[in-house]
């Protein structure tokens, strides 16, 4: 029970970013907000998120979970609420970024008392957490579809109700957990990045959350310019991209923790580096959404294994820092994309995923090279 309440309270803390990917346009048409804005409202989720993690994650480490278990949901209650009644820039960021430093802290408790005392296991618990993750994201966008006709507030609402119920019982299960101590500092990052597995595990997840924030800014927009999708269409397309992450995450996380990290990342950058590609040639919905299907397995299999790749070094003592330094690299390309990606899209259209692609190709070469430097 007391995992099941972990694995809940991650859901919602996702499905309230999941919320607003559904009516980004709306907002943006009832607000008369600019290209940029969006982006900023977009990428603010992710880079709060980042900073958040970056900063916080040696308390972790050092078994200060109670009081970033309680910042976390805390926040992640209150950012929903704030963007159901925002109207302006400054109030729609702020509370965007509120979100995201709830799932963002709790995430990190999370694994570590997950983890535990050792790191045996260690792969399968951080798939289930992913799981549950991308479930809010996909089912997020439907919660919004099904709750759009009672009110715009509805949905948030909702979620934040949710999180009140599942995350208190949640946090006190979080302060419980057993959990491997360390007299972690910042200077452990410094180490930690010094290490070829851990640069090539970041190099994955940035591709990974990169696709994740030029997706979540542009999705919306694609489908419905370029096929005229409805909101139900757009969420139908979502629930294939995030379908098979409900169930291979955890597969790849046994995997990875029985074969290598390594072993398991390589193949799946195979699958993962074109997705952008294929999003820049569909010329239907059908196409795009068997695109994004791809774009599910693809990411199931690199983003658990880069974070096994990760726990492989730090083992479950500095866990908390690994995935802090993880997660802050892959945040910082999703703000980054999320930002820029509803500007390009609005200057070049669809060949802006192509662009993706590109630079995509290049940070999988890069991430191969470090891993057979690992090896070596």
């Amino acid at each position: 029970m007391r995992v099941r309440l972990i694995y809940l309270t991650n859901f919602f803390l996702t499905s309230a970013l999941g919320v607003v990917f559904v009516f980004l346009e709306d907002v943006q048409t009832d607000n008369g907000l600019a290209d940029w804005e969006v982006g900023l409202i977009a990428g603010n989720g992710f880079a709060a998120a980042l900073v958040a993690q970056l900063l916080l994650s040696p308390m972790a480490d050092r078994g200060r979970t109670r009081l970033l278990a309680i910042l976390g949901l805390t926040a992640g209650i209150i950012g929903p609420i704030g963007f159901a009644y925002g109207s302006s820039l400054p109030v729609l960021a702020v509370s965007r970024g509120l979100t995201g430093i709830g799932l963002g802290l709790f995430g990190l408790v999370a694994r570590k008392a997950l983890i535990g005392l050792d790191s045996a296991g260690g792969g399968a618990k951080l798939g289930m957490l992913l799981s549950t993750a991308v479930a809010g994201f996909i089912i997020g966008p439907l919660i919004g579809a099904a709750l759009e006709p009672v009110g715009f507030v509805a949905p948030f609402w909702f979620v934040s109700i949710s999180l009140v119920v599942v995350g208190i019982p949640a946090t006190k299960a979080i302060v419980a957990s057993p959990i491997a101590k360390a007299d972690v500092h910042y200077s452990d990052i410094k180490e930690l990045l010094r290490r070829p597995r851990v640069q090539a595990a970041m190099l994955v997840q940035v591709i990974v959350f990169g696709y994740v924030g030029i997706f979540d800014a542009t999705i919306d927009r694609f489908l419905t310019e370029e096929f005229s999708a409805s909101t139900g269409t757009v969420a139908i397309v979502i629930l294939f991209v995030g379908g098979p992450m409900l169930v291979l995450p955890r597969i790849s996380g046994g995997l990875a923790e029985r074969h290598g990290g390594s072993t398991v990342m390589l193949p799946a950058l195979l699958v993962l580096v074109p997705v952008m590609l294929g999003y820049g040639i569909a010329a239907s919905v059908v196409v795009a959404t068997a695109v994004g299907f791809m774009h599910g397995v693809g990411e199931s299999f690199a983003s658990v294994s880069a974070q096994v790749l990760v726990l492989e070094v730090t083992g479950p003592e500095r866990a908390a820092v690994g995935s802090g330094l993880l997660d802050a690299s892959g945040l910082s390309a999703a703000a980054l994309c999320a930002a820029v990606a509803p500007s390009l899209y609005g200057s070049i259209g669809q060949d802006g995923f192509l662009w993706a692609a590109g630079v995509a190709t290049l940070l999988g070469a890069l991430a191969y090279q470090r891993v057979r430097n690992a090896w070596d």
